[in-house]
């Protein structure tokens, strides 16, 4: 694996790592509407484990209809300001049962994806929810390997 990128003055640090899409990582002079390291690192977390989860509900051949996320954090108020906690919420719409969504969360969550997992062996108190076809189904639930 390896990236690159420069940094711009008034935008930020500018990617250009071959074959990839450009991102603008937020610099000392960037606006506020600048992605900043910490809000990649969340979006790290969560779309790794979306991606795990829509691939482990494709193989036990769940259709699925609809999937969005949501994720909040909280960072601790002093430097280095690390992340405390953060809660994925996952909308999944399609066929497949309760069981099925958790499932796939908790073998993401505890076994694939690889960087909720180093977030979590760094002290993130990482917890999902989930709503299936619009029914709340589970609320800041602990990532659970008991029954992978």
């Amino acid at each position: 694996m390896n990236i690159k990128f420069t940094y711009e003055k008034g935008k930020g640090f500018i990617s250009h790592t071959e074959g990839k899409d450009r991102i603008v990582i937020k610099g000392p002079d960037s606006t506020d509407s600048t992605t900043s390291p910490t809000e990649f690192l969340l979006y790290g977390m969560s779309g790794c484990s979306s991606l795990d989860i829509f691939m482990i509900l494709e193989k036990m051949r769940k259709n699925i209809t609809e999937f969005n996320v949501e994720m909040d954090a909280t960072r601790e108020d002093t430097d280095p300001k690390v992340l405390r906690s953060a809660n994925i919420h996952y909308f999944i719409k399609g066929d497949m049962s309760e069981e099925q969504a958790i499932r796939a969360i908790n073998l993401s969550l505890e076994k694939y994806c690889s960087v909720s997992i180093l977030a979590r062996r760094g002290g993130v108190d990482l917890t999902y929810s989930l709503t299936l076809n619009g029914k709340d189904v589970a609320s800041r639930m602990k990532p659970d390997s008991s029954n992978l």
